[in-house]
This record gives C-alpha cells, sequence and structure tokens, in this order.
C-alpha cells in the first residue's frame, strides 16, 4: 500500500499506538517498547513507506542518523570490506554513513574528524594513521564524541577498538612454515610506518624465530616504498645468507607479498620447491598466482560490523563509568595452498 504524504499521525493510528511510541521508535529508544510493538510499527512503516524528515528529526532530537567512518587507504580492498561491515550493520539499524579516507596523513585524518563532527555524525569508525593516536582524537573524545577504532589500535588503549589477532595469527603462521619442514623463515615487510598492525606483526616473528633458535635480527627485510627492485635485493641476500638450507619466506602486508612473488618469479625460484610463501591477506588474486598462494585471512567485514555495533551501542546507551573501553580481538584463519604444500596436503584447507 502507497499512501501519499504518509505523516506520523496515519502511522500510530494504523499501528494503534501514540504519535510519542512512533517517534521513540524512530529514535531508536526501545528500551520500555515490547517487541510485538516495535514489530508492528515497523510493519506500519514499512507499509506505508513512510520516510519521516530527517532535518526536522535531528533539530528535535539533536540527532542526525549519521556515522562517520575514516579509513586509511580506501583504494585497498581491505578497507573496502571493513566499510561494507559498517554501511550494512548501519542500515539495519537505521544509521547512513559518511565515508572518508585519510591516505596514511595525520593531517588529512584531523580534518576529516572535524569535518564529521561539523556535519553532527552521531559517532565515528577509526582505522587510526598513528599507533600513538593523536590530540584531535583525544579531545574529540573528551568531548563526549563517540569513537570506536577499527583494524588499528593505539597505545593509550583510551578508546573502544575492534581489531583481529595479528600476534597469535602471525605466530601461527610462522609456526606453521617451520613445522612444515622450512629450515629458515624470512620475514618481509613493508615500511613500519605508524601502523600498529606491522609493528605487532613484526614482535609475533622475532618471539616465534627465537623459539624455533632462529636469530630474527637477520632475517628481517623492511622494504621501503615496497619498491621489487630493493626486494629482489633483500631476497638475494636472505637465500645467499641461508644456502643450502630449505628457505620460506613470509610477508607482513599485501604490498610486500606481491614484491615478494614478482622478485621469485624475476630470479626463477620455484615456489614451493626452492622457496615458500606465505603472508596477509586473502585477496582474490592470492587464489590465481602459482596454483595459489598461503595466506593469512582476516574478517574485515566482521571488523567492520562490530565496530558499527559497539558504536551505536553507546550512542544509544551512553558509556557506564565503571565500564572499560571494550578491546575486541577477532580470529583470523590460515589458508593453506600451493606456496607452502606439501605432497600429503590438499589443494587448500583452513586450519
Amino acid at each position: 500500500m502507497q499512501v501519499e504524504h504518509v505523516t506520523i499521525d496515519i502511522v500510530s493510528k494504523k499501528a494503534g499506538v501514540s504519535k510519542t511510541t512512533v517517534s521513540r521508535y524512530l529514535n531508536g529508544k526501545f528500551e520500555h517498547m515490547s517487541k510485538k510493538t516495535r514489530d508492528r510499527i515497523k510493519g506500519v512503516i514499512e507499509e506505508l513507506n513512510y520516510r519521516p524528515n530527517a532535518v526536522a528529526r535531528s533539530l528535535k532530537s539533536k540527532r542526525s542518523g549519521l556515522i562517520g567512518v575514516i579509513v586509511s587507504d580506501i583504494s585497498n580492498p581491505i578497507s573496502v570490506s571493513l566499510i561494507k561491515g559498517v554501511i550494512d550493520y548501519c542500515t539495519t539499524e537505521g544509521f547512513q554513513v559518511l565515508t572518508a579516507s585519510s591516505d596514511e596523513c595525520k593531517k588529512k585524518e584531523r580534518e576529516y574528524l572535524l569535518s564529521m563532527v561539523d556535519r553532527q555524525v552521531e559517532g565515528i569508525v577509526v582505522n587510526v594513521v598513528d599507533f600513538k593516536g593523536s590530540e584531535t582524537l583525544d579531545s574529540l573524545m573528551s568531548q563526549g564524541v563517540n569513537i570506536v577504532l577499527a583494524d588499528r589500535i593505539v597505545e593509550s588503549g583510551l578508546f573502544d577498538t575492534v581489531t583481529t589477532d595479528n600476534y597469535d595469527a602471525t605466530r601461527s603462521a610462522i609456526k606453521f612454515l617451520y613445522n612444515e619442514g622450512f629450515e629458515v623463515v624470512g620475514y618481509f615487510s613493508s615500511d613500519l610506518l605508524l601502523s600498529s598492525v606491522r609493528k605487532i606483526r613484526l614482535k609475533a616473528f622475532m618471539d616465534e624465530s627465537i623459539d624455533h633458535g632462529s636469530d630474527p635480527e637477520r632475517l628481517v627485510y623492511i622494504l621501503p616504498d615496497d619498491n621489487e627492485e630493493e626486494c629482489q635485493r633483500a631476497l638475494v641476500e636472505f637465500i645467499l645468507q641461508n644456502r643450502g638450507k630449505h628457505l620460506a619466506v613470509f610477508a607482513s602486508t599485501p604490498m610486500a607479498l606481491l614484491s615478494l612473488l614478482g622478485a621469485a618469479q624475476s630470479l626463477n625460484l620455484r615456489v614451493p620447491r626452492e622457496l615458500g610463501i606465505c603472508g596477509y591477506d586473502n585477496l582474490g588474486w592470492t587464489k590465481l598466482i602459482d596454483g595459489g598462494i598461503s595466506v593469512v585471512e582476516q574478517p574485515f567485514y566482521d571488523v567492520g560490523k562490530e565496530s558499527a555495533k559497539i558504536l551505536i551501542n553507546r550512542i544509544r546507551n551512553g558509556m557506564p563509568e565503571d565500564e572499560d573501553k571494550m578491546y575486541v580481538e577477532l580470529k583470523s584463519t590460515l589458508i593453506l595452498r600451493n606456496s607452502t604444500k606439501i605432497p600429503e596436503v590438499s589443494d587448500e584447507q583452513h586450519v
């Protein structure tokens, strides 16, 4: 049924409730409302195709119905997946989403944070640039702005945070390579920049390497700007220093993984017979190259969805004085493919 110029009065009469009850439903205030009443109002709204005046609602209730999302690189498929998780959850809860990309620039991040606050967003999900945080983030939090950090963390621990198990997942991947029979595992990383994630993964590699009797200091190669020529030079150095041993390399980022694959191809290395390769993340091309590349797959869609869930809960219910900030780590999955394959292992399995 389609009704022109549907008003809140029409909705309330058809649902058999007061206009105040409908208004409370539209503003997400369900604490004194039965599920039966909520479902009835929702059904009438959908039947009548009722669209409340968003501007009038925000002026009256001081709510905008907007959520901001700032990612570090919107061209990265990982960021796209995270954003989709946020949008899908926010849509089910009646919120719209504004997105922005800081391009790994602290100045841009600050400008977008302030711009979103000016546009009266009710909360912001941030994929932060600097693991040390920023004065802007701290200031906004002290002013009561709802903020949830997604994927990357800050060392202060002052914000609700949703991330993945970077430390445990990296250690598990390195342990697998050693247990599989590779004698030496090298670590290739994009520039550490200010990223908490890359620093955590590096520490995990060093800790696991020590447990296997290796000296991690001589096995770490940092690739400036993911330069393939520099990667090739580093890979040659790694091979020459560990000549005669069964070698594997682990890439801490998709960019480093691409550089490694290009370097291995240029050097005519047979994967995995002469060099095992594993890394982050499970992007589409990792399934196609040389029978597939073993990767750590992170649940970025779920990171976005969980971040939005926590944020909307804070918006609706606030932050209890005696409650700590939430810290959620979602579990990653090691996907095994040809690049680390031994004869007994199937083409692809999850462990």
